[in-house]
């Protein structure tokens, strides 16, 4: 997005370990301010942009599966849809990663990662075995569970602590066809759609079904959309709720996995500017959802005089089960939350603070929906990866994990050097 897009002094394409402690020691000494891209699709300014120096992490492409398929190591710089998962077609075995083009191995991670895989296996980063991480005074480090307090800070504490370079996650089997794709649909197909999803997340069990509901306005026009995705190569009767809705377009269909995760739109407003935001839910109810779909209205109505291009919402039910998988990580998801992405792109920097503030506008109106509607849970903290740059410590990992961070930092980084480049603040 060009509102996080920055001119860097200079760009560093690390090649290796070594290469990234030299950096990362130059700029601690000259205090210089910096980032680190992974695939950059932070949305929030100097994220991963900066005036300083870039530190891009695109040659870190390792991927090496282990002769018993037991894990893969992957470096930060693959991106999970065109990197990882073409590889790993046809080969029996998959990783719990990114659902669309654009999000790399390293943010994603670092930040959590709900995956079309989670009400199986958990997120992304409950499947993290070590971390190889070059700390904020250059040495190299092999993190896992030998060292718990700094293994749990990189699962969804981000980029506090140091520059990940490649990690080290389980592999799963998977089958070689999976069904799934995404359709549009017209205004008139939302009550139904509504409907749907709220009685798909009430009553589904099976925990390789997923779907993500998209209510949005592009243009002020309607860009409402379902994707679908069973990790078997029919569809389950978990998904006959959404059957029989009227659908503008549809690409359905049965695919390998790669094939499926290419296939859904990464992007639907390039060269715009504009953010994430979100709140977690314990589950969806229809009048919850009608609120999310009269927002995407609301909003949209305000577009035009404000150089909306795009607003959406993501509803995403997740099994209420998938938190058993959790390992001790920075976010915390014990309990399932449910996390509603929101999305909005526009053109001109002027309206910057309009729409930022309109979106926590709206986060604030849809608490208030949940919390009349008994699915508001105050324990509950907003997915990191979704989160507006507003949001800090408490809103994003809870009191505990905050203040367990915080000590985390101290003892890695005494001297501040993660301070110098953009990222929530513990």
């Amino acid at each position: 997005m060009l509102s996080s897009t920055q001119i860097p002094t200079c760009v560093v394409e690390v090649g290796s370990n070594n290469d990234t402690a030299l950096v990362i020691k130059a700029i601690g000494s000259t205090r210089s301010p910096f980032a680190v891209i992974s695939g950059g699709h932070a949305s929030n300014p100097g994220f991963s942009s900066t005036p300083g120096v870039l530190i891009s992490l695109v040659r870190l492409k390792t991927f090496a599966p282990a002769a018993d398929h037991s894990s893969i190591v992957l470096g930060t710089g693959n991106v999970w849809v065109n990197d990882v998962y073409p590889k790993l077609d046809n080969s029996g075995y998959n990783v719990v990663g990114g659902r669309v083009t654009g999000p790399a191995v390293g943010g994603l991670t670092l930040g959590g990662g709900f995956s079309w895989l989670t009400n199986q296996y958990g997120l992304t980063c409950d499947t993290v075995q070590c971390f190889t991480l070059v700390l904020p005074n250059g040495t190299i480090s092999e993190v896992d569970s030998r060292q718990p307090d700094l293994f749990f800070a990189l699962k969804g504490g981000l980029n506090r602590f140091g520059i990940v370079t490649q990690i080290r996650f389980k592999l799963f089997p998977e089958v070689p066809k999976v069904y799934g794709g995404y359709q549009i649909f017209p205004p008139t197909s939302i009550p139904a759609l509504i409907n749907a999803t709220s009685t798909f997340s009430a009553t589904n069990t099976d925990p390789k079904a997923q779907v993500i509901l998209t209510l949005g306005l592009l243009a002020s026009a309607p860009a409402h959309a379902l994707l679908i995705f069973y990790d078997g190569p029919t569809p389950p009767p978990s998904l006959a709720p959404f059957r029989n809705i009227p659908a503008l377009f549809t690409n359905i269909s049965t695919q390998s996995f790669s094939s499926f995760a290419k296939s859904i739109p990464a992007s639907t407003s390039a060269n715009t500017r504009g953010a994430f935001h979100t709140l977690s839910t314990t589950s969806y109810t229809t009048a919850f959802l009608e609120a999310v779909y009269n927002e995407t209205k609301f909003y949209g109505a305000l577009a035009a005089a404000h150089s909306g291009v795009y607003i959406s919402y993501d509803v995403e039910p997740f099994l209420k089960t998938y938190g058993k998988k959790t390992t001790d990580s920075a976010y915390p998801h014990a309990k399932s939350p449910l996390p509603l992405n929101l999305y909005f792109t526009w053109t001109l920097p002027a309206e910057d603070a309009f729409w930022r503030g309109k979106m926590q506008q709206s986060v604030d109106l849809l608490t208030a929906v949940a919390k009349r509607e008994g699915i508001w849970d105050p324990e509950l903290t907003a997915y990191p990866n979704y989160a507006l740059s507003t949001y800090s410590g408490n809103q994003l990992y809870g009191s505990a994990n905050a203040a367990r961070l915080r000590k985390v930092k101290a003892a890695v980084d005494p001297q501040g050097v993660m301070d110098l480049t953009g990222g929530f603040r513990l």
